[in-house]
């Protein structure tokens, strides 16, 4: 096996603005990298370009904690309830995490002489950001991308006045915001039954729903970019492989909400999605008359990323293409190819070189390092060849190939 080349960076910085990631000033860590404290507002240094030649046969049951030790973390765990289960397809779960809705709300959160609240800090995190999941009777800690967006984490208030809402005598958590719609963190989960924690979120439904969970933010790859002006940038790439949609889905949902620190400060700013993946074959029995719409309709957020692309088309502030590159396409799935799309080009192939330096180009075919930044998530090999030939593209540019790679 090839052995792991290492580079390492020598120190961390702290910041009194976000008291709640723990950091080292001495500690020698795997990448090359420049990380500090997170903020909720804060982006992330040159952490996330990462230039790391892992083997790509680096073994799977390395635990998530040790996988990720040298990530930027928060120092506060927080108790959530595994609130729903949405099957995608014979393969993936959604997890709805839901948040304690007092932890979420700022009221009251008077600050103390040492400066510090009687109140739990809010949950906070960035897009693209994962979390540590904490399972009662497990001894590892499960690794998962947030799916869902800030926004989605925050006290949705309702029309009408506050009704009081009974406590679950056996947590301690309430049911439901009693104002609305509870704070919640999504999260996509792969059946795999050799990984303890993603067994355990697969057990039947009414076995785990309900259940009490522990769960702390970490990550470094990111939406907004460091040291990127958002100001001067007009073309952003996405390419996720597999599972590694999950944080790229994070971040396209948060730029679709439009929030005015991190959004896309260009109009008409072009957005290019590549999405490589497979249609479940254990899903293809199931479906009837080989609709194209069933087929499409089992791929982990397709429909929401087609439903993102409707809503920017009608605002006209974000141009978004979308492009499917299906690898495991036979006779099978022909009326796919057969029916046009209007919101997405479905490939029966791998994606290649040219469809990369095609969604670079501008109108001119010229490509503008300087107004692009490309994220990558996706498994091993497939980020180092994107990264790879993005990079040579880019050319002074290469910095703003921001990737993380899910094994």
């Amino acid at each position: 096996m090839q052995t792991p080349r290492l580079l390492w960076c020598h120190r961390f910085h702290r910041s009194p603005h976000a008291p709640s990631i723990l950091v080292s000033q001495s500690q020698r860590v795997p990448f090359i990298a420049r990380l500090q404290p997170l903020s909720p507002h804060q982006s992330v240094p040159g952490a996330i370009r990462r230039q790391m030649d892992y083997a790509s046969t680096r073994k799977a049951s390395v635990p998530h904690l040790v996988r990720t030790a040298a990530e930027p973390r928060q120092n506060r765990m927080y108790t959530v309830r595994l609130s729903h289960i949405d099957e995608v397809n014979p393969t993936v779960r959604l997890i709805q995490l839901t948040i304690p809705p007092h932890v979420q709300s700022l009221e009251g959160q008077e600050e103390r002489a040492d400066g510090e609240s009687d109140q739990p800090q809010p949950l906070t995190f960035l897009p693209g950001q994962w979390v540590d999941v904490h399972i009662p009777g497990l001894a590892d800690a499960g690794g998962y991308s947030i799916t869902s967006t800030p926004a989605d984490a925050q006290v949705l208030p309702s029309p009408g006045p506050p009704v009081e809402s009974p406590m679950d005598e056996e947590t301690g958590l309430p049911p439901m915001d009693p104002r609305g719609r509870a704070p919640y963190v999504e999260l996509a989960v792969q059946h795999a039954p050799s990984n303890p924690a993603s067994a355990w979120l697969w057990r039947p439904k009414d076995e785990i729903q309900g259940q009490e969970l522990s769960i702390r933010i970490g990550g470094s790859f990111v939406w907004p970019p460091s040291g990127i002006n958002l100001d001067e940038t007009k073309k952003v790439l996405f390419i996720a492989g597999g599972v590694g949609i999950n944080p790229l889905i994070s971040i396209l949902s948060h730029l679709n909400n439009n929030d005015d620190e991190t959004a896309l400060h260009q109009q008409h700013s072009d957005i290019h999605f590549f999405y490589s993946t497979k249609i479940p074959r254990s899903a293809v029995p199931s479906l009837p008359e080989k609709s194209p719409q069933a087929y499409l309709d089992r791929i982990l957020f397709l429909s929401r990323l087609r439903e993102i692309i409707r809503c920017q088309s009608e605002s006209g502030r974000l141009r978004i293409s979308l492009r499917l590159f299906l690898t495991n396409l036979h006779d099978d799935f022909a009326p796919l190819l057969s029916e046009p799309q209007q919101d997405l080009t479905i490939y029966a192939r791998r994606q290649q070189p040219d469809d990369l330096r095609q969604a670079l180009q501008g109108p001119d075919g010229v490509i503008r390092p300087e107004e692009t930044v490309c994220y990558i998530c996706a498994p091993p090999k497939m980020t180092d060849e994107v990264a790879s030939t993005l990079r040579g593209l880019l050319g002074d540019g290469k910095e703003r190939v921001l990737f993380e790679k899910w094994w």
